[in-house]
């Protein structure tokens, strides 16, 4: 929104391209899609799932990296340096990301997915996981201040390499659901960390 000389506010003409609009319809057709092929080839999860190398899944981890790679472009490494600038938003980008968040997705799905492992690990896996490209997209799109958010965004992206494995191991172990944490801690660095310097680079 841009100010009036009457006080009013005016449309800024910030628009989302047809991809970006229509994001949710590309995400549901994904499903659909792999929802159909599951059911045409029975034994197609199981066949990608066999391609692994180190108990990471090569399909996978090469369709994460391409949707990492472009987002870890937005990451500004130097932005870290302003952290102490405005600590508020710091403070409660980390409470909620890595406290309410994790703590939250951990209730839900032990109250709602009782005996239910691999879903309440998928829960887990995703509340506790700040989110990174789509938040610059978001706080544009609502005229934000788009320097805090750059450097929330950038601070997302760090501690995730940080926290993210030691978080899900311990709301794993709390459910007692067994999982490879040396092959969580390489993911993290795999699909975060080295796309993370690349981007930088």
């Amino acid at each position: 929104m841009t100010k009036m000389s009457d006080g009013r506010h005016t449309e800024s003409g910030k628009k989302l391209s047809t991809f970006e609009k229509y994001l949710p319809l590309w995400v549901a057709v994904c499903m659909l899609t792999g929802i159909v092929l599951s059911q045409i080839v029975p034994g197609i999860g199981e066949a990608i799932d066999s391609w692994k190398l180190g108990g990471i899944s090569i399909p996978i981890g090469i369709c994460l990296f391409l949707m990492m790679y472009p987002a870890m472009l937005n990451v500004q490494a130097y932005e870290l340096r302003k952290l102490g600038k405005n600590p508020k938003p710091i403070i409660l980008t980390l409470f909620s990301n890595w406290i309410i968040a994790p703590f939250v997705g951990f209730a839900l799905a032990n109250v709602f997915l009782p005996g239910y492992e691999q879903l309440i690990v998928a829960v887990i896996l995703l509340s506790s996981s700040p989110c990174t490209a789509m938040v610059l997209v978001w706080g544009y799109l609502a005229d934000g201040n788009q320097e805090q958010n750059v450097i929330n965004t950038s601070l997302n992206t760090a501690t995730i390499i940080i926290l993210y494995a030691p978080i899900v191991a311990l709301f794993t172990g709390i459910s007692a659901i067994p999982l490879d944490r040396w092959a969580l801690f390489i993911s993290v660095l795999v699909f975060i960390g080295i796309p993370l310097v690349l981007g930088i680079i």
